[in-house]
C-alpha cells in the first residue's frame, strides 16, 4: 500500500513536470523571463493581499462550523492552524494533506465531529466553487456561446449537492443505513455511522450552511482578483478583470484533478489555453499563473513557521 501511494505521489510529480516543460518548449523563455523580471514590485505587493483575505475568510468560514458543533477554539487559533494547512497542502506530497492536519490540531476528544466540520467545510467550498464556475461557464455560453464547460460543471454541482443531501439528512441516511452498518472491516460501518451522527446536526444548520457558501463564493472572487493583480504588476492593462472571474473558477476546478501534485502543471496549462482568449501571449499566462502560484507559497512558508512554533509548544 505504501509502494502504491509513492508511486502514485511520483507520477504525479512526473506528469506536473512534464507539463510545466512542454509548455516552456512551446513558448519562448526569454521572453518569459524578461517578463518576470520587469515585475512591478508595488503591484505584486499588492497581489499578496487577496491571498492573506483568502486565508483569513476560509479559517472564518472553518470557525462558523466549529462554533455550531460548540468547539471552544479562538478565531485567531483557528487562524493560525489554517495557516499550517496551507503549509502542507501547497508545501509537502505528504499523504496527510491540510485537511488531515486541521482534525489532528481541533479534534481533543471529539474526533468525529472534528473530522465532521472538516469535511463539511471542504464540501462547502466545492459547492461555492462549483456555483462561481457554473456562474462562468452560463456567461461563456450566453454570450460567446462557448458550451465546452457547461456540462461538466453542472454534473459537478449536482453531485456535491446530492453528495451533501445524504450526508446531512437523516431520512436519506436511512436507505443506505442498514448496507453501510454491514461493513465489519476495521469496523467501517460503525464508524461511518458515527460520522453520519456528527453530520446530521447540520442539515438544520440553514443560517450556519448559507453563510458558509457565501464564504466560498468571496473566496473565489479573492482568488480570482490575485492574479489580477499580478497582471498589472507584469504590466499589461489590456486585459480587465472580468476574464479572471470567469476563467480562474473553471482553472480551480479543473486544477482539482489528482493527475499532478497540487495541480502543478495541470493549472499552468488552462491559464494558457483559456487567456489566449483574451488575447494574452503564453508568456505572460504563464507567467501569472507562476507568480500567483508563488505568492500563496509565501503564506504556505509562514504556516511552517507556525508549525514549528507550535510544535514547541
Amino acid at each position: 500500500k505504501e509502494t502504491l501511494k509513492r508511486l502514485t505521489t511520483v507520477l504525479r510529480i512526473v506528469v506536473g513536470i512534464g507539463l510545466i516543460v512542454f509548455l516552456l518548449w512551446r513558448l519562448d523563455i526569454n521572453q518569459l523571463l524578461t517578463k518576470i523580471s520587469g515585475i512591478n514590485v508595488l503591484y505584486l505587493s499588492y497581489g499578496l493581499i487577496p491571498y492573506f483575505l483568502f486565508v483569513i475568510v476560509s479559517a472564518w468560514r472553518w470557525q462558523v462550523l466549529l462554533d455550531y458543533k460548540k468547539f471552544q477554539i479562538p478565531f485567531p487559533r483557528t487562524t493560525v492552524i489554517y495557516f499550517i494547512a496551507l503549509f502542507f497542502n501547497n508545501l509537502l506530497p505528504t499523504t496527510i494533506g491540510g485537511d488531515g492536519i486541521r482534525v489532528l490540531y481541533s479534534m481533543g476528544k471529539r474526533k468525529a465531529d472534528s473530522l465532521a466540520v472538516v469535511l463539511t467545510d471542504r464540501i462547502l467550498g466545492f459547492i461555492g466553487l462549483f456555483i462561481f464556475a457554473l456562474i462562468a461557464v452560463l456567461y461563456l455560453w450566453i454570450e460567446k456561446r462557448q458550451t465546452e464547460f457547461l456540462l461538466y460543471m453542472s454534473v459537478g454541482l449536482v453531485i456535491l449537492i446530492i453528495v451533501a443531501y445524504i450526508l446531512f439528512s437523516e431520512r436519506a441516511y436511512k436507505r443506505i443505513s442498514p448496507v453501510v452498518r454491514k461493513i465489519k472491516i476495521f469496523k467501517l460501518g460503525e464508524r461511518l455511522s458515527r460520522l453520519h451522527d456528527s453530520f446530521t446536526d447540520f442539515g438544520r444548520a440553514w443560517g450556519p450552511i448559507t453563510l458558509c457558501t457565501v464564504h466560498s463564493i468571496i473566496i473565489q472572487v479573492l482568488l480570482a482578483v490575485g492574479p489580477f493583480l499580478v497582471l498589472r504588476a507584469l504590466g499589461n492593462y489590456e486585459v480587465g478583470i472580468l476574464p479572471f472571474f470567469i476563467y480562474l473558477p473553471i482553472i480551480n476546478v479543473v486544477s482539482m484533478i489528482p493527475i499532478s501534485l497540487n495541480g502543478i502543471g495541470v493549472r499552468e496549462s488552462f491559464f494558457v489555453l483559456l487567456f489566449s482568449r483574451v488575447g494574452l501571449s503564453g508568456e505572460t499566462a504563464l507567467a501569472v499563473s507562476i507568480i500567483s502560484f508563488l505568492l500563496i507559497f509565501l503564506w504556505s512558508i509562514l504556516g511552517g513557521i507556525f508549525f514549528i512554533v507550535y510544535k514547541k509548544k
